[in-house]
């Protein structure tokens, strides 16, 4: 019990070394250099998706409000070659990749139609629509698993640093006896160190995770609603003749 108590007591003596990371490194084992160094690598790379998959919706929310603006209307008019033109020149809207592969199956089935009468030109879109709104959740997709990843394995990785850093404390008092309970203080802060950071990867991997799936879910939805559209304004074209 005294040495329980004795050990907050130690790490407040000197407040500034103990939560020092660079005296916590200095002072750390081998191997919790090792974990700390890999917390390291999932931090910047839960920053590196981060960054990139924000470019990325950025650039797609951008580019679909635009060809939205266009795409429709001229799809009224009938202009399909416009349609795809408008479609291609924003081709970082996920929205336009989906509606130009779409209409591009529409073109195609409307040449069979001509050969084969009566044949149906909306199922094979409408199969094509699910195609490409697969093809672009695979997109979205991308460093979501690393994220999850980080976020639940991130404290499990770090708590085993602790359990090391515990060993250590534990064979340091075997060694060195608990009469100096400041020699022990690398140890302890090294346990709770490995801890914190594996805490510090973890929390904002879950919320960055949680944060695009958010938008990709709200870009599907764009899709799936901009797809409908075409899809009805294909289906007043065939009832028309």
């Amino acid at each position: 019990m005294p040495f329980l108590v004795s050990i907050p007591l130690a790490l407040t003596d000197n407040p500034v070394d103990s939560f020092n990371p660079i005296a916590l490194w200095q002072q750390a084992s081998f191997f919790n250099k090792g974990i700390m160094i890999l917390l390291l690598l999932l931090l910047l790379l839960q920053i590196y998706i981060l960054i990139e998959r924000g470019v990325l919706y950025a650039q797609s929310n951008a580019a679909s409000k635009k060809f939205m603006k266009l795409f429709m209307d001229i799809l009224r008019r009938g202009d399909f070659d416009a349609a795809k033109n408008a479609a291609s020149a924003h081709g970082k809207s996920h929205v336009a990749l989906v509606l130009k592969h779409g209409l591009e199956i529409y073109q195609y089935e409307k040449q069979l139609k001509l050969l084969h009468e009566g044949h149906d030109v909306i199922q094979p879109v409408e199969r094509a629509i699910v195609r490409g709104i697969s093809e672009v959740t695979e997109v979205l997709k991308k460093g979501m698993l690393s994220l999850a990843t980080i976020g639940a394995l991130a404290p499990f990785i770090g708590l085993l640093g602790t359990v090391v850093g515990i060993i250590k404390v534990f064979a340091d008092l075997k060694t060195q006896g608990a009469g100096d309970i400041n020699a022990l203080a690398g140890s302890i802060g090294e346990a709770l160190g490995t801890t914190a950071l594996g805490l510090i990867c973890a929390i904002p991997a879950v919320w960055i995770y949680n944060y695009y799936t958010t938008k990709q879910d709200q870009v599907l939805t764009s899709i799936n609603n901009a797809a409908s559209q075409m899809i009805d304004e294909f289906i007043r074209r065939e009832s028309q003749g």
